[in-house]
């Protein structure tokens, strides 16, 4: 990817690094184990559900909100893995669960 003018300051292997590890800290938080193939592929058909539906329900109720949290994270890290260099290297157990996970409920790019 072609480096834009505010790039240079910007370390994005470390912010895919804090993504990844507030999305492991979340995880456990909501029970989910990311080795589990089908509740994490579950979980990305979910997250694509609500991107799909604008993401914006007219009321979110508190305990909704580390879920919502988690989509946004998700978000954040499908947005900045094409920008981070180091982004092929070693993926962490989080982001490779859900790479596969995204994959097979849409099909190889």
């Amino acid at each position: 990817m072609a480096k834009r003018g505010y790039d240079v300051f910007i370390d994005y292997d470390r912010t895919l690094r804090q993504i990844e590890a507030e999305l492991a800290r979340l995880g456990i938080a909501l029970g989910i184990d990311w080795a589990d193939e089908s509740r994490v592929r579950a979980l990305a058909r979910e997250v694509l559900e609500h991107w799909r539906s604008g993401g914006r329900p007219a009321r979110v109720e508190r305990q909704q909100l580390p879920r919502r949290t988690l989509y946004g994270l998700v978000g954040l890290l499908v947005l900045t893995m094409p920008c981070a260099p180091g982004a092929a290297q070693e993926p962490d157990t989080v982001r490779s669960s859900l790479a596969r996970a995204f994959e097979s409920i849409q099909g190889p790019a």
